[in-house]
């Protein structure tokens, strides 16, 4: 792997986050006059100028005085120094507080989804490569347009419908006790798991088929190259060909896929955090638009992008060390 092409990405990266903070603190300011306004306590017996002191104490507090191009400087100076700014919660959190008190309850739901549906999805995938054309073939076919045209929050609701709801064997809603009542045990463990287990079957039934698909097809395309058919010849049994020599070089769109799905890690399940009341990042984003809480949102929204941006510049770099062909643009 090249260092310019190393340093090429790195650069890349960085600007693409540049303009993603630069977005994320201009836009919520879009046609507002006074983010802080709504926080403002009444008037009361106070007079004029002493309701201004208040208001600019409040605007300092939560760095809001100044100008706006004064504002962005102070707040790109402490985002190098890791502040991500003061929440408007009661007792006024830190926003990086906020966010690393609920990361760990999103990790649940996306590290365990995403292992759950590359295991799976990879070994079904190669099954079906195998068995090319046949019932597990044209089943994991309609499987994908099935879940393609189905989203995620959709599966989602009937899960908590059925196995929520009516048969009960789930929980629909995730026990508010969970997060303050964790004891690293087994029976906490236990109860997390069996919290999560909705939230979680939810994301994998479609992560399982799209990996799958992906490994079918990529396997597919390497099951044609002269080192298969050579090995084929030497009489490797049929699950050696496939898992061991096969598989082994159709990682390149896996790890694309992995790739896409590490970059949505914390960001991804928004929408399945709600619909189960999980307590993770992005509940804590829902709940900061719903209450106007500019900073909490901004923090979150430049957390997740880069998380993202980390993710896909590993990505690219691993990509390139499986496919020493990979470049970015250089001359050959």
């Amino acid at each position: 792997m090249g260092k310019i092409y190393i340093v090429k990405r790195i650069l890349y990266t960085v600007f693409v986050f540049a303009v993603v903070v630069t977005l994320c603190f201009f836009i919520p300011r879009i046609g507002v006059d006074d983010p802080c306004s709504r926080y403002y306590p009444a008037q009361g017996n106070m007079s004029d100028a002493q309701y201004e002191v208040i208001k600019e104490l409040t605007r300092e507090q939560y760095g809001l005085d100044g100008t706006t191009w004064s504002q962005f400087c102070r707040y790109i100076s402490n985002l190098c120094k890791g502040d991500l700014g003061t929440s408007y919660q009661s007792g006024s959190p830190k926003v990086i507080d906020l966010i690393f008190a609920r990361l760990p309850w999103t990790l649940v739901l996306s590290v365990s989804s995403m292992l759950i549906s590359l295991f799976f999805g990879m070994l079904i995938g190669a099954f079906c490569a195998w068995k090319r054309g046949g019932w597990q073939d044209r089943a994991l076919m309609n499987a994908s347009t099935i879940t393609t045209a189905l989203p995620a929050f959709f599966l989602a609701l009937l899960l908590a419908f059925f196995l929520g709801f009516q048969w009960e064997i789930f929980p629909a809603y995730t026990d508010q006790n969970m997060v303050s009542s964790f004891r690293w045990n087994a029976k906490s463990v236990l109860n997390v798991a069996y919290n999560a287990a909705l939230p979680v079957i939810s994301s994998v039934i479609g992560g399982i088929i799209s990996y799958a698909q992906s490994t079918r097809n990529s396997v597919i395309a390497v099951s044609n190259e002269n080192f298969i058919i050579t090995a084929k010849a030497k009489g490797v049994s049929n699950t050696a060909v496939i898992y061991k020599h096969t598989l082994r070089n159709a990682m390149l769109p896996i790890a694309t896929s992995l790739g896409m799905s590490i970059s949505g890690l914390i960001g991804g399940s928004v929408v399945i955090e709600q619909i189960f009341n999980w307590n993770g990042v992005g509940t804590l984003f829902l709940e900061a638009n719903n209450t106007n809480d500019y900073p909490l949102m901004m923090g979150i929204m430049i957390f997740l992008s880069a998380f993202a941006l980390v993710a896909n510049l590993v990505t690219d770099l691993c990509y390139s060390l499986l496919d020493p062909r990979v470049t970015l643009g250089e001359k050959r």
